[in-house]
Order: C-alpha cells, then structure tokens, then sequence
C-alpha cells in the first residue's frame, strides 16, 4: 500500500513553480516598433543598429547584446526594462516586485544565458540579473562590451574571470563579489569545465548616453 505524504509535503509539492516561459523578445520589439508607428529603417536610425540586425532580432535569428538592448529601448523611446515587461503607467510609491525562484525572464546570448528578475517593473534604477556564463576564453568572447554606468556582481557557482580594460585578469570564487565601472571596456568567462553563475547587478539610469555609446558600435 502506498504511503500518503505528509499534508506538509503535500502542500509543497503543489507551491513548486513551472519553469517561466521563453521570452520573445523579437514579437515584443516588433509590438514596440508598430505602437510607436516606426518603419525598420527608422528604429535603425534612432537606434544605430543596422535594418539587417534589427530584421533579424524581430524574427528570432539574433540575440542582440546589452549594448544593442539599450540602443534598442533609446531607439523605441522605453527603458531596458519595459522591452521585459508591460509599459510603466503612472507614479507609484512604495513599490516591490518579487520573482520566485525560476521564474524570471530567459534571455540567451551567445557568452552569458541570463534570467532577469523582477521584470515586472520598469523605469528602474537597476536591472538585476542572474547569468550563467558560458564562454571560456576571452578570445572567443569576441569585443569587450564599455558602456556606461556601473555594475556588481556576486559569484553563486564556479569560478569567473573578470577581463577588463586597465587590470589584469582576476579569478574570482564563489563568494566573491566585484564592483567596476562600466565604461572599461570588461568581459567575463568561466574557468574549469563547469558554467559559472553570477549575480549581477547594472545600473540602468543612463540609458541614453548607453545607447549613445551602443551606435558607435561598427553595426552588424
């Protein structure tokens, strides 16, 4: 005879969370581009990403980079966070977002696979991410990203190496935490056979001078 669980397992088994679906994040530029009444031509203008790479970001065939996200939001006139999540309405005080363990936003480039959290606010002063890094050697990361503003992030798994403009490369375990400014050219990879995991943190109060900064990138 089999043997009942506890209510209190019961009830836990019940509370686990499905896994949060696939983001599109092609369909949502797409959505944004039509309300604001733009022809690809001019989100590439307003957003210095080539015709070619935004065609290609709309229909699932390019991950665009962080830099490209911003140029992205500049150009659409929203921030970074509204390309996750419904537009901000109205001024609100006292606000909160929680997001429950798997249940941010997946989003995957080719060097991190990132999940971001509390999504469901926008106009924030920081986006919050976890990521998953997944590239191993600085030469096949491609460019170091620069942008502006600031970044921190904590290591949950595995060992990272933080490559950055002015220092030499540095390890960094789980525990550790590094804060660099954002403007030196950085990128990171994972060291050993495992994938790192990171917490990070990017400030996301100057989107314009990032998206700035993105439209000097040579374009795809």
């Amino acid at each position: 005879m089999a043997l009942r669980k506890p209510n209190s397992q019961r009830h836990a088994a019940s509370t686990v969370a499905d896994p949060a679906p696939e983001f599109d994040l092609g369909a949502r530029v797409r959505s944004l581009r039509a309300t604001a009444e733009l022809t690809l031509k001019d989100l590439s203008v307003r957003s210095g990403i080539s015709v070619s790479a935004l065609s290609k970001i709309e229909n699932g065939q390019l991950s665009p980079t962080y830099e490209k996200i911003v140029g992205l939001a500049k150009g659409l006139d929203v921030d970074v966070a509204t390309l996750f999540a419904d537009a901000y309405s109205g001024s609100v005080t006292g606000r909160r977002s929680i997001t429950r363990k798997g249940q941010g936003i997946p989003y995957d480039t080719r060097n991190y696979a990132y999940e971001i959290l509390c999504a469901d606010l926008t106009q924030k002063r920081m986006i919050p991410l976890l990521a998953r890094i997944k590239a191993r050697e600085i030469k096949a990361f491609g460019p170091m990203l620069a942008h502006d503003g600031e970044e921190v992030f904590y290591v949950l798994e595995g060992r990272v190496v933080l490559h950055s403009e002015f220092y030499e490369p540095t390890e960094l375990k789980a525990g550790d935490c590094v804060y660099f400014d954002s403007r030196m050219g950085h990128g990171c990879v994972a060291r050993g056979v495992e994938d790192a995991v990171i917490f990070w943190v990017c400030a996301s109060d100057a989107v314009s001078e990032l998206a700035r900064r993105a439209g000097q990138v040579e374009r795809t």
